[in-house]
């Protein structure tokens, strides 16, 4: 029946512009609320990021130590985790090629990170090994363009880039603190947000068919705490970690608790969002960070750091998934 018609071939007042309106009209809608779903769901975890910071600097401040809160944070979160899993009727994804890639993503996206974090802190500064992940998401979306895993688009580069603004404003005072002094250890460095944007694409080619999100989650903190305990020793003394005491008891179950609903959070953004978006979380959890410690420990929010954070703000929603 040709638009404008009905049953008796009469007009009906409709043509076959009016006609399609609805169906673009529905269509819209249905982009822009999962474009607000994604960014709700990307500051949900880049306030979980921040907050996970403070809790672990806290822990530190107590007496803790850097591998024994990577290695009580991962496993104490997967355990946490597990019987959600169970409860849920679904189990751990198994076979040699998902074993593989769990084993991959301990390697590139913790033991990595986390082993040269340590050494380029010692030799150029904690500013730098902090600043450094700012070009994660740049990295990233270099990857997933190149291994064929996601479009690019200059919408998304110019997100990308303005969040990139966004958090470089923000951490402007620890940038110009970086000593550059061994420009070896700089470039080395680098390989730091190369490994954190790799993962992110092994992740995403690579997710484990039928596996969810809880699913991936246990795996991957499984394995990383696996591979923090195989490299701690190298780095600390596992007879010195204490436990016992009760402040630090308190904020190493915090962080435990705070982990695992960051991670089950993360895994549910990158699947949903795709590795591009969530390799924002950095710049996302940084601008959380300085709103915490403006609320929670009195620092003042200057015009240069909300500028910094209305960068990135809208850097996410210019660089979702879904091209124009």
């Amino acid at each position: 029946m040709p638009p404008g018609t009905d049953r008796q071939g009469k007009g009906n007042g409709v043509d076959g512009r009016d006609a399609g309106k609805p169906v673009r009209l529905w269509a819209g809608m249905g982009r822009v609320l999962a474009t607000s779903s994604t960014v709700a769901l990307l500051a949900l975890c880049g306030l979980l990021f921040a907050s996970r910071i403070m809790v672990t600097k806290a822990a530190l401040g107590a007496g803790a130590q850097p591998f024994q809160l990577g290695l009580i944070g991962n496993a104490g979160a997967g355990l946490c985790l597990l019987p959600w899993l169970l409860a849920s009727g679904q189990g751990l994804p198994r076979g040699w090629r998902v074993g593989a890639l769990f084993v991959a993503l301990g390697v590139v996206s913790v033991a990595v990170p986390t082993v040269l974090s340590n050494l380029v802190v010692q030799r150029v500064g904690p500013a730098y090994a902090a600043t450094v992940y700012a070009l994660s998401p740049l990295l990233t979306m270099s990857f997933a363009a190149g291994f064929g895993v996601e479009r690019m688009f200059p919408r998304r580069a110019l997100g990308i880039g303005l969040g990139f603004v966004g958090m470089l404003t923000l951490v402007w005072q620890q940038v110009a603190a970086i000593n550059l002094g061994q420009p070896a250890w700089v470039v080395i460095g680098l390989a730091i947000p190369a490994c954190a944007a790799l993962g992110n694409i092994i992740r995403s080619a690579f997710w484990p068919a039928g596996a969810s999100a809880l699913a991936f989650s246990c795996g991957t903190l499984f394995t990383a705490s696996l591979t923090l305990g195989l490299l701690a020793p190298l780095f600390e003394d596992p007879r010195g970690w204490e436990w016992a005491d009760p402040p630090m008891l308190g904020w190493t179950l915090l962080l435990v608790a705070a982990s695992a609903v960051s991670y089950l959070m993360n895994f549910r953004l990158q699947r949903i969002g795709g590795p591009v978006v969530f390799s924002q979380l950095g710049y996302w959890g940084t601008g959380f960070g300085v709103l915490l410690s403006a609320l929670l420990f009195g620092d003042v929010l200057t015009a240069l750091s909300v500028l910094g954070l209305g960068l990135i703000v809208w850097g996410g929603m210019l660089a979702r998934r879904t091209a124009p």
